[in-house]
């Protein structure tokens, strides 16, 4: 497995890093310690989580516990919370950033972070919040030894660009997900501006979240019904030619020299297994006349969702917030009726 140092950093990732999204749901550590043990026994020494993740946080901790902290690189990220109240899914004030940080440490058991990333920077009720509290919480971790390296995550790399171009606190890393891979290779467009910025620039979804595969997107996905359609018949072509089109996707992720570090999400060891086979084999000229075809043939247009969840983000917080405030008055008018 070959390893690489992205931008100005000195750690030395593995080509592709496991992402700790793909536990989220898990009842037990058991799949997620068979898959890290065979990770780490195979070369890949990055694994990546959040506190979005459901369970995924408490697994790897429980999985790290017995692991020598030297044997792998961990990422995490702030800002952005499970909740079953959806006005809690985002907080990037100073005191939370700060606080999130601490608890991610300390149920990972990992006594530092690698890399913090400031979790879809896209969602945050203003610029300001970021730059003003998120990242100088973030920078002062950093000077206290909690993490070595400042990041920022997010869908619309405008915005990411926007944050790096602001921003008074170095960042050092950005995580773009979905935005190279075979349905969009945006992020090409802006690899010269972060290369020139010395920014380390980690690649994660070559599967967009679902949409490249056999069993398709999961009912949340954002993409618009033309791109879920035109990934439904990429599928069923590249399976009547006899190939999964989720190997093709994962070769065409992990190939580009200028992105040498792939975020994969993997379940359990035998997606591992597959996984490391893939990219461990030169991709045969079959293969990527294939991929150019179901590039050309159902990519041809603008396949992104830009704006599409921040925009039902927005509208379920406005609708929560209506109802709450219309709790409020309710509880008020039935005080006041009662009081002589």
């Amino acid at each position: 497995m070959k390893h690489f140092c992205v931008g100005k950093t000195k750690l030395a990732l593995s080509k592709i890093g496991i992402g700790g999204a793909a536990f989220k749901d898990h009842e037990d550590s058991k799949a997620a310690k068979q898959v890290i043990e065979f990770a780490l026994k195979n070369g890949i020494n990055y694994i990546d989580t959040s506190p979005w993740y459901i369970r995924s946080e408490e697994i790897l901790g429980e999985v790290l516990h017995n692991i020598s902290r030297s044997k792998y690189i961990i990422s995490s990220k702030c800002g952005r919370f499970f909740s079953n109240d959806i006005l809690e899914w985002f907080d990037f004030s100073y005191d939370k950033i700060t606080e999130s940080i601490d608890t991610s440490i300390k149920v990972l058991g990992c006594k530092y972070l690698d890399i913090c990333f400031c979790h879809d920077i896209e969602f945050a009720s203003s610029i300001e919040i970021i730059l003003n509290e998120a990242l100088p919480a973030m920078s002062k971790a950093k000077k206290a030894g909690k993490i070595k390296y400042i990041g920022i995550s997010g869908y619309p790399l405008e915005k990411l660009k926007m944050i790096v171009d602001s921003s008074t606190v170095k960042i050092d890393v950005i995580l773009s997900y979905c935005k190279y891979s075979l349905n969009d290779t945006e992020l090409l467009d802006y690899m010269s501006w972060f290369e020139e910025k010395e920014i380390g620039v980690i690649n994660a979804s070559p599967f967009a979240m679902g949409l490249l595969t056999d069993s398709g997107p999961p009912s949340w996905h954002s993409a618009k019904p033309e791109t879920k359609e035109a990934a439904k018949e990429a599928t069923i072509f590249c399976a009547n030619e006899g190939v999964p089109i989720t190997r093709l996707a994962l070769q065409f992720s992990t190939s580009n020299p200028r992105l040498p570090v792939t975020l994969v999400g993997c379940e359990n060891v035998e997606q591992l297994k597959e996984n490391l086979k893939v990219i461990s084999e030169e991709p045969s000229q079959e293969d990527l006349v294939l991929t150019n075809t179901v590039r050309e043939k159902f990519f041809r247009d603008n396949h992104s969702w830009e704006g599409i969840a921040e925009e039902k983000y927005w509208q379920k917080v406005k609708a929560e917030m209506e109802k709450v405030s219309s709790v409020y008055w309710k509880m008020q008018n039935a005080t006041a009726t009662r009081i002589p």
